[in-house]
């Protein structure tokens, strides 16, 4: 069964539904995202939780580094990133505070910009994963972003440029997830050989339902 979902998920059809909102209010930025995947809420959140796979569906993202906190599904994540809006590229970095919580239905995932280390004066971020109601979709993503940068941003770039640079990220984002969790599902099904036992969101430091570790999550 996990081997046929993942034959079916194909790059172009992650992704149907999409949204992006974007308020700026004078240095802070508020962000908003909503997405919707094929894949099933466990692999979505799964593949979301593999901060060393970020490049791997955001190629802006040029390295990840993890640090352990000694609490059970919380870790310190340094990203470095090459961002360009019209002429206008810049190289950040920003470590923050990521903690995961899975549900049966996928998970939560929280991120705490932490002080002075980084590009960014504060920040926040929230991706909630879970099922669809309804639709052909099986997962609904939620992305929910408070960023006040450290640098100056011209005024020029205001929230509808933003909203367009965003929109074609998060689509490219969307897509690179989905197969992500496309190619979780093959590695379990060849794992399992058969369905797998039901999603087991007791386990953080194992991929939901397969047993699998995610690299950089101990």
């Amino acid at each position: 069964m996990l081997a046929v979902l993942a034959r079916g998920i194909h790059p172009a059809d992650a992704a149907q539904r999409l949204a992006v909102r974007v308020i700026r209010d004078g240095a802070r930025f508020e962000i908003a995202t909503r997405m919707a995947m094929h894949a099933p809420p466990w692999a979505v959140f799964a593949a979301l939780r593999d901060y060393t796979a970020l490049p791997r569906y955001n190629p802006d993202i040029r390295r990840v580094r993890i640090e352990p906190t000694g609490r059970p599904g919380r870790l310190l994540v340094t990203t470095t990133f090459h961002a360009c809006v019209l002429l206008l590229c810049k190289t950040l970095r920003q470590t923050a505070l990521m903690t995961a919580t899975p549900a049966v239905d996928g998970g939560v995932i929280r991120a705490v910009f932490v002080p002075g280390r980084g590009d960014f004066r504060d920040g926040q971020a929230y991706w909630r994963v879970s099922a669809c109601r309804g639709g052909r979709n099986a997962t609904c993503l939620q992305v929910r972003m408070s960023l006040r940068p450290a640098f100056w941003v011209p005024p020029l770039i205001g929230a509808w440029l933003l909203r367009r640079q965003l929109t074609q990220e998060a689509r490219r984002s969307a897509d690179g997830i989905d197969q992500l969790a496309a190619s979780l599902l093959a590695r379990c099904a060849t794992a399992s050989g058969q369905n797998l036992p039901p999603p087991d969101s007791a386990k953080p430091g194992l991929r939901v339902g397969c047993r699998i570790p995610i690299t950089g999550t101990r």
